[in-house]
């Protein structure tokens, strides 16, 4: 994901700076279902999390009731925050 958030524009690493620590991603999947990330917490710089977007398991393209992206968050205990059907990400910045 932090490959996808720096395309986007997004700061991250060492230029992660100030304002940036109040902004979030939020993930919404086609059936509505809605999950909120910090921009901290998805870079890997900060504390070493790897948040995946995958678009294909074990060599094949992710089926219908999980793609066509999906995505994965490694070291949660719970998937509750991994989202199946993702259509999209919104980069929300708090106003100060």
């Amino acid at each position: 994901m932090s490959d996808i958030l720096e395309k986007a524009g997004v700061a991250l690493g060492e230029k992660m700076r100030g304002a940036a620590f109040a902004t979030y991603v939020l993930a919404t999947a086609s059936d509505g279902y809605k999950v909120v990330f910090s921009l901290a917490e998805l870079d890997p710089e900060m504390n070493g999390n790897n948040t995946i977007i995958a678009q294909s398991m074990n060599g094949k393209a992710l089926d219908e009731k999980s793609g066509p992206l999906k995505i994965v968050v490694p070291n949660e205990k719970r998937p509750a925050r991994w989202v199946r059907m993702l259509t999209r990400l919104d980069i929300v910045k708090l106003a100060p």
